[in-house]
């Protein structure tokens, strides 16, 4: 001490000192006691450098273990200088406070570079001490959640927007806070924890605002990529950004602008993001539309991006526009009087590569099913299916196999074709030889679909179909090693023998 005695506190009793630093005032005397006393502002309120010292101290020592009570003081402080809610709500974490309309915040306490320089603390202790950081991730009303959502509120990012470089320090800081959970190996209870605190926070919603607003297009990355993380996880999240989206023509603008930028990372996210909404939510296919339905030929974004110099991109291009094509009415409609749109998926059939093949023969089998899409530019698509049928991966040979069952929905003007394209007896040679237990399945419900019409019928009589099948029949039928379930091609290829029996002797 600085009258020269030695002092040995433990590590509770430092803990109080630097919180008393923190947050106590002072009464301080003069050398004269008549002169009465007066108070002294605590550090923290002084914005003293020594207050982050100390604070640093507890918090960041050389075996890093972040002190929860000093943790939880300084996330307080912060978001009472923040002006998050009320301060009497935001120091004794009370929810109700969140909803209040909120003031500027007092810069005389804590600058804004003070802000981010607390973050990039934050950010430190998180990444030293990630798991145990973790659960304050998982409380919607708590001091850190509400606080992140401050710092990402359009109210608190406009008190920003006089430095072009802060803001997008601040939202990627914050971001990074809320990313640590998908980055980590951390148990499915609780990430569905955390991601229901940052619905329930609305941040998803925030994000939207954030990128559509606030933000340089270049530094939209990470809280899109966010935002997809959580779309996948909490079909809430989806129901959020679509009414968010839903009030805003600059989140509906920014989202379509995305798609054509020269981001990677951007592009594939949000094509994922799309993608999962097509899939789980069909309710909500005129958000999409809205995104995807360019005003004019050069703003179609599907061809546009079918077309696209990136594999990746022309792959999740495909296999977003195969979720879409799932469904029968609205969009998918409208999708088929985008000129060149089918021509382009058609030539993704053919592409290098083998992503982008898988994800195309899975869009073109559910395109056949759309009565509206040209049947003679669908069959431009079956010698290159037929082909494709021999493709090193088994994903696409399986999702080849299924659009050629599909393309018999259009018999009336394929029929021919599909006969003399061979297609039913490439479709007998997989079924019986694949090696793949998927693939020989997918082509025996493709040659069950076909069968129906007496044309395919004929043909797969006159190559011994049915002796090749009970073939196959009897393998499937044999005990599996070590128990295994019966394969379930054994009960299409049964199926398709009895149906093939029942052509020659009916009845």
């Amino acid at each position: 001490s600085q009258h020269g005695v030695a002092l040995e506190l433990g590590g509770e009793e430092i803990l109080l000192v630097v919180t008393n630093v923190l947050t106590a005032p002072a009464e301080v005397r003069d050398g004269d006691r008549s002169a009465g006393s007066h108070t002294v502002t605590p550090l923290w309120r002084r914005g003293q450098r020594r207050a982050w010292k100390g604070a640093s101290a507890v918090l960041l020592p050389s075996d890093p273990a972040p002190s929860s009570k000093l943790w939880s003081v300084v996330w307080h402080c912060i978001a009472v200088v923040l002006r998050v809610g009320s301060a009497k709500a935001a120091l004794e974490g009370d929810p109700q406070g969140e909803g209040h309309p909120t003031a500027e915040p007092d810069w005389n306490l804590l600058s804004p570079q003070g802000t981010l320089l607390f973050l990039s603390l934050a950010l430190f202790v998180f990444t030293r001490e990630s798991h145990r950081c973790l659960p304050q991730l998982t409380q919607s009303h708590g001091v850190l959640m509400v606080t992140l959502k401050r710092l990402l509120s359009p109210g608190f990012l406009a008190c920003l927007d006089g430095d072009p470089e802060l803001v997008p320090a601040v939202v990627i800081q914050a971001c990074q806070l809320l990313c640590f959970p998908f980055a980590l190996d951390v148990d499915g209870d609780t990430l569905a924890l955390v991601t229901e605190a940052v619905r329930d926070s609305q941040i998803p919603a925030q994000l939207l605002q954030v990128c559509s607003r606030h933000l340089p297009f270049s530094y939209t990355e990470l809280p899109m990529s966010l935002l997809c993380h959580l779309v996948v996880s909490d079909k809430q999240v989806i129901d959020q950004m679509v009414r968010e989206a839903a009030v805003s023509e600059h989140v509906i603008a920014f989202l379509t602008s995305a798609l054509f930028s020269d981001s990677l990372t951007l592009t594939t996210d949000l094509l994922s993001l799309l993608t999962h909404v097509a899939r789980a939510c069909p309710e909500h296919l005129p958000f999409l539309q809205r995104i995807l339905s360019g005003s004019d030929v050069a703003d179609q974004p599907l061809t546009h991006l079918l077309g696209h110099q990136q594999p990746p991109i022309r792959a999740k291009t495909c296999n977003l526009l195969g979720n879409l094509l799932r469904h029968s009415h609205g969009f998918p409609q409208a999708l088929q009087s985008q000129p060149g749109l089918l021509e382009s998926l058609l030539g993704c059939l053919a592409d290098r590569e083998e992503s982008v093949r898988k994800a195309a023969s899975f869009a073109v089998g559910n395109a056949a099913y759309h009565p509206s899409f040209p049947a003679g530019t669908l069959g431009r698509a079956v010698p290159r299916l037929t082909r494709l049928l021999n493709d090193t991966q088994a994903r696409t040979r399986c999702n080849v196999a299924l659009a050629l069952g599909n393309l018999g929905q259009r018999w009336a003007e394929l029929g021919d074709l599909l006969i003399e394209s061979r297609v039913p007896h490439v479709l007998l040679e997989v079924a019986c030889r694949d090696p793949r237990e998927t693939v020989r399945e997918g082509a025996l419900v493709a040659l069950r679909a076909l069968s129906q019409h007496p044309g395919i019928q004929q043909v797969l009589l006159s190559l011994r179909a049915t002796e090749k099948l009970a073939t196959l029949a009897s393998g499937d039928l044999q005990p599996a090693a070590g128990g295994s379930p019966r394969p379930s091609s054994a009960r299409h290829c049964e199926k398709l023998l009895r149906l093939l029996k029942h052509s020659v002797f009916p009845g």
